[in-house]
């Protein structure tokens, strides 16, 4: 049901339409973001549906997401990232282009709400990093983030549900709290909020991520640096009351991580 969500609300997306339910892909809240702010943000196109995601970039030649935007009939050789993006409608002197070489899903994932959400792009080749291009810091097993961290998610998704983001669409950026997980457990009957996921988001649902959004980042400050605490993975319709955004908790994924991509 989620891939269908996807697909659907993604390629309506592309056309300046959009419709979904479960799967995240926009921030509700949202603002422009200034160039450069979040220059680890990237943009991934799949091929097949023209589904978009987001992601983040975490070494010179690997890029962090979900598993959810990856079906097992996907073509890398029409698939993309781009590096540095701002505004879609609108490449910048400082975009990079990239193919896709590699794509690992974790072994375990089989839909969004099941958990093990998580997946790693090998680009074709090493990027230059810059001030507009560079990698984010991962959060670590014992990193804690509560409801005090500074967190925010970034991404190119809807404003709201089935309002995509109008053209030259600049990255947008919006801040959220987190809510522990037991508090997200008692608004989430249906699905089961393990403790490999983390939520973000308002309860009275005035700020939240949308269509567009899956697979980016959600990162925290902590001291003077920003750490990927999450992926962007799933909720329930976009910025609704009680049913704050579920997200990929990163620190719970470092080995795995690590194993397959040497970060």
């Amino acid at each position: 049901m989620i891939f269908l969500q996807i697909l659907l609300g993604i390629l309506i997306l592309e056309t300046h339409m959009s419709s979904s339910v479960l799967s995240r892909s926009s921030t509700l809240g949202k603002q422009d973001a200034k160039e450069g702010q979040w220059p680890w943000q990237v943009y991934v196109r799949i091929n097949h549906a023209s589904t978009i995601c987001g992601g983040s970039l975490i070494s010179e030649q690997w890029v962090l997401m979900t598993a959810q935007c990856f079906l097992p009939s996907v073509s890398l050789e029409q698939s993309f990232v781009r590096l540095g993006a701002y505004k879609l409608d609108q490449p910048s002197k400082h975009e990079v282009k990239k193919s896709i070489k590699k794509v690992v899903l974790h072994e375990q994932y089989e839909k969004a709400e099941d958990g093990f959400d998580i997946a790693l792009v090998q680009l074709d080749s090493e990027v230059s990093l810059s001030a507009y291009i560079s990698p984010v810091q991962l959060a670590k097993p014992n990193d804690v983030f509560t409801e005090d961290t500074e967190c925010w998610v970034t991404g190119w998704g809807m404003t709201r549900e089935n309002v995509p983001l109008a053209p030259p669409r600049t990255l947008q950026e919006v801040q959220l709290p987190i809510i522990d997980n037991r508090r997200c457990q008692s608004m989430y009957n249906s699905e089961i909020i393990r403790e490999d996921m983390m939520c973000a988001g308002d309860e009275d649902g005035q700020k939240d991520t949308c269509n567009g959004d899956a697979g980016g980042p959600l990162v925290c400050k902590k001291g003077e640096s920003w750490i990927q605490a999450g992926i962007v993975s799933f909720g329930r319709g976009c910025g609704r009351p009680y049913s704050p955004g579920v997200y990929t908790r990163v620190s719970s994924f470092r080995c795995w991580i690590r194993k397959h991509s040497g970060v």
